[in-house]
């Protein structure tokens, strides 16, 4: 039977060929890139770190614990020894071959139990027999009593289930805050139509009686934009849905409600870029900027929208690592950001946006930008086939996002 010591030592010589084996692959990662540059990201760089340390760490146990479990050996083959030489001249006990030593007679056992106690019948006998016996007896007790079997947790595995978390720790992420902020409409049809302002009439102040002062015609065009329809589908046995915990078709669902929201988020940030590129601010800015810098291009690009379209922006779009880097920009006074969502820059409000691309800040008016989308989208599709005993899944939604005033929106960084 292994004892603790040989499990553990196990145990840490499997986790130090798993470490070696995550650590082999990032490499390997960086290796196989595209670029043919080989070199390691920044998270790259860190996972390898840690597995590098991880494997400082188990070489040294496992070192310490090798010794130990060898020393333990040396000390249990020697202990068996002893045991068979002071066995092997007695004639009340004798030694097997594993050096475990035994009473040779049941009766030679009890007598050695008795001259040994402390029974009044023990105490006479040893009277009788003097105290050299008495000590011999407890000699030969000592010498063959047995080392209680250890019962270990390997022993009882079927006592010790796995402890099982029903939680899925990874994100599920089915939030669109820049689908959200915009002007929401439902889609009912395949194509979605809308009205657009080219001209509108004009007041003038007269120059003199009888003349002509605003005289501009007003032309109203219509604008077609074709939705795109998002769909996915799978297959689910009875048994994964009614024997999973959490409920695998529920997970399902959820997984790809998070996707469909990441697609449709996406697909209305890169509307919203097109347009604000096309407006960007004579003076973008890049990289690390100051937090005067970024203030004066957020005032660059309100001014541009309002030059533009006469709309007042309500709204900084920033990509998530344009607002990380935006946290640690402070005034002199207080923090400039605030309340994500809400209240962030004065009149203006803060959306973060995963959609984004990398790096692109934006300034605008969010009712500038149209959403339309089938109501209750991502709809869930669900097929039970009971010939096989499975479940047909899958969702689906048409979702459509249209600027409707091209001067609405500017950016304030270089393009990604």
């Amino acid at each position: 039977m292994e004892s603790v010591q040989e499990i553990r030592l196990a145990r840490l010589i499997d986790e130090r060929r798993s470490t070696t084996i995550l650590h082999d692959n990032v490499l390997a990662a960086a290796e196989g890139r595209e670029d043919g540059n080989g070199a390691l990201t920044e998270s790259q760089s860190e996972q390898v770190a840690g597995y590098r340390t991880r494997m400082q760490e188990l070489d040294s146990e496992i070192s310490s614990l090798t010794e130990t479990v060898e020393s333990t050996r040396r000390s249990d083959t020697e202990a068996r020894r002893i045991r068979a030489l002071l066995a092997a001249d007695s004639a009340i006990v004798g030694a097997d071959a594993d050096g475990n030593v035994a009473y040779r007679t049941f009766a030679e056992y009890a007598r050695d139990e008795i001259i040994a106690g402390n029974s009044g019948l023990g105490k006479r006998i040893a009277g009788m027999l003097g105290a050299q016996a008495v000590d011999a007896a407890r000699e030969r007790l000592l010498l063959a009593k047995r080392t209680p079997a250890n019962t270990l947790s390997s022993d009882v595995a079927g006592l010790t289930p796995a402890q099982h978390i029903a939680q899925i720790f990874q994100v599920i992420d089915a939030s669109r805050p820049l689908v959200q902020s915009a002007l929401r409409d439902a889609l009912e049809r395949g194509v979605l139509t809308y009205p657009r302002v080219d001209a509108t009439p004009v007041v003038a102040v007269q120059g003199s009686e009888k003349t002509e002062a605003g005289n501009t015609g007003m032309d109203i065009s219509m604008q077609t934009a074709t939705a795109s329809v998002y769909l996915g589908g799978g297959d689910l046995s009875w048994q994964a849905v009614n024997w999973s915990t959490p409920n695998a078709l529920d997970l399902w669902f959820r997984f790809a409600a998070a996707d469909y929201a990441l697609k449709t988020e996406q697909d209305a940030a890169q509307v919203m870029q097109h347009s604000a590129f096309s407006n960007n601010i004579s003076s973008p800015i890049s990289g690390t900027p100051t937090f005067a810098q970024l203030m004066t291009a957020v005032g660059a690009g309100y001014a541009e929208v309002y030059s533009n379209s006469g709309r007042l922006a309500d709204t900084i779009y920033l990509a998530p690592d344009r607002f990380g880097f935006a946290l640690g920009l402070t005034s002199d006074a207080f923090t400039q950001f605030i309340d994500v969502n809400q209240q962030g820059i004065g009149p203006l409000k803060v959306v973060i946006s995963r959609g984004m691309d990398s790096g692109v800040i934006v300034v605008g008016d969010s009712q500038g930008l149209l959403v339309a989308e089938t109501p209750g989208a991502p709809v869930e599709l669900q097929v039970v086939e009971p010939a096989i005993g499975g479940y047909e899944v899958g969702i689906i939604g048409a979702f459509e996002a249209v600027v409707v005033d091209d001067g609405a929106f500017a950016m304030i960084t270089t393009a990604s």
